[in-house]
C-alpha cells in the first residue's frame, strides 16, 4: 500500500516536470508531413510460428512518461504494461498544470495495463474484428518525448513481441514501417507507448507497444489481444486522411481522450 502523500505534492512536481521537458509547447504541433500514396497489398495471414521475433529488454523501472486513451465512460483507460509497470505512483494529465492519480491493472500476459480513475472521457471508437491489409496505414498517436505528437506507419505483417528483465512475456504484435511523422519530431518516439494506432476510419486497432529507430519500425498490441479489454463500443471513427492526421490527433488530445500517463518511481 502506498504512503498517504499529499497528492498536489505529487503530481504539482511531476506537472511541472512534465512541462519543463515539453518546453511548454501548445496543443498544435508542427503540421506532420503527408506520407506517400497508400499501396495495398494482400490480407494479413495468420500467426505463425515462423513470424519474426522483437526482443525488449527492459531495465529497472524509473519515473517517465507515456501515453493513454479512454476505452468507457466510467473513467477506464488503457495504455501500455511497460509505460506503468512496476510505478509506486501512476497518473493522468489533465492540462493547465493539473493531474489526477490513478490505479493501473497490468495483465500479465501482454503489454497492456488497465486505468481506472474519477475522470472518464468519451472512450475512443473500435474495430478489433476486421482484417488487415498488408500496406493499409495506422495513425499513431500520442506525446513522443512528452509533447504531443503523431506518426504515420504501412501495416508490414505479423511479428512476436518478446519481453525479457523485470518480466517475461512472449505476444503476437503488428509491426509498421514508419513513413511519416511531425515536422521536426527527430529521434525516438519514446513517450508515444500506451497510445492508440488507429486506422483510416478513425478507430482503435491496437496499442502503440515498442519502436526500432534504427530499422524505421513501430510495433504494437495485436487487435485480438484487446478484444476481452476493450468494451463494445457503438460510436464510429472520424475518418483520417493522409493531409490530415494531425489535425485529427490534436483533436483527440484536446478533448483529452487521449492523455499523458505520469509514472512515479521512489
Amino acid at each position: 500500500m502506498w504512503r498517504r502523500t499529499p497528492d498536489w505534492l505529487i503530481y504539482g512536481i511531476i506537472v511541472a516536470l512534465i512541462y519543463l521537458n515539453a518546453q511548454r509547447v501548445a496543443d498544435q504541433q508542427d503540421s506532420p508531413q503527408p506520407p506517400p500514396p497508400e499501396e495495398l497489398g494482400p490480407m494479413l495471414p495468420s500467426d505463425s510460428p515462423r513470424d519474426p521475433t522483437v526482443l525488449v529488454e527492459l531495465d529497472e523501472p524509473e519515473s517517465g512518461l507515456g501515453t493513454a486513451f479512454a476505452i468507457d465512460k466510467k473513467g477506464k483507460w488503457l495504455t501500455a504494461r511497460h509505460v506503468v509497470d512496476s510505478c509506486d505512483q501512476v497518473g493522468l494529465d489533465l492540462g493547465q498544470f493539473r493531474a489526477i492519480r490513478v490505479s493501473a491493472d497490468v495483465d500479465a500476459e501482454q503489454d497492456t495495463a488497465t486505468l481506472t480513475s474519477n475522470w472518464s472521457r468519451e472512450p475512443l471508437p473500435t474495430d478489433l474484428f476486421s482484417q488487415r491489409q498488408i500496406g493499409e496505414y495506422g495513425y499513431f498517436f500520442g506525446f513522443p518525448q512528452g509533447k504531443p505528437g503523431e506518426a504515420v506507419g504501412s501495416l508490414l505483417g505479423r511479428h512476436k513481441l518478446i519481453v525479457r528483465g523485470r518480466y517475461n512475456t512472449e505476444e503476437p504484435i503488428l509491426a509498421w514501417t514508419e513513413i511519416g511523422r511531425t515536422l521536426n519530431l527527430k529521434g525516438s518516439l519514446g513517450g508515444i507507448s500506451g497510445g492508440p494506432v488507429l486506422d483510416k476510419d478513425g478507430e482503435v486497432i491496437g496499442i502503440i507497444a515498442a519502436e526500432s529507430p534504427r530499422r524505421g519500425r513501430i510495433y504494437t498490441v495485436a487487435p485480438r489481444s484487446l478484444q476481452d479489454i476493450i468494451p463494445d463500443q457503438n460510436s464510429q471513427g472520424r475518418p483520417i486522411a493522409v493531409e490530415s492526421y494531425g489535425v485529427e490527433a490534436d483533436k483527440y488530445r484536446r478533448s483529452r481522450q487521449i492523455a499523458r500517463v505520469m509514472c512515479l518511481v521512489k
